[in-house]
């Protein structure tokens, strides 16, 4: 089983950019495979707040279709504020799971 670790990451390498349709906002974003890493960095930047993690998830996870990021730090506030926590609830857990069909995520 030495080979294993080398299957496990060739499938992490294998995956493709994900993409999600945000019919509210009239965009399309993409996101790559998080790694544990990634979430690891950005729920301890949340020091324990589940918004926080959720809000890092989609500065730090969304970008253009050039791969391009759509929000800055500087997003933050107004995406805790005055954005509709509903999506940004449902891009942010998009970014987080490993679910690739998009049509899947809409339905949430």
């Amino acid at each position: 089983m030495a080979g294993l670790i080398d299957q496990a990451v060739a499938h992490f390498s294998s995956k493709a950019i994900r993409e999600l349709d945000v019919p509210e906002w009239g965009v399309k974003l993409f996101a790559k495979n998080m790694s544990l890493d990634d979430k690891a960095k950005w729920f301890a930047r949340a020091d324990g707040d589940t918004s926080d993690y959720l809000i890092y998830a989609l500065i730090y996870g969304t970008t253009d279709d050039k791969g391009e990021p759509v929000f800055t730090i500087g997003d933050k506030h107004k995406l805790r504020n005055n954005a509709d926590p509903d999506v940004v609830g449902r891009i942010a857990n998009w970014v987080i799971s490993a679910e690739t069909d998009s049509e899947e995520i809409k339905g949430n």
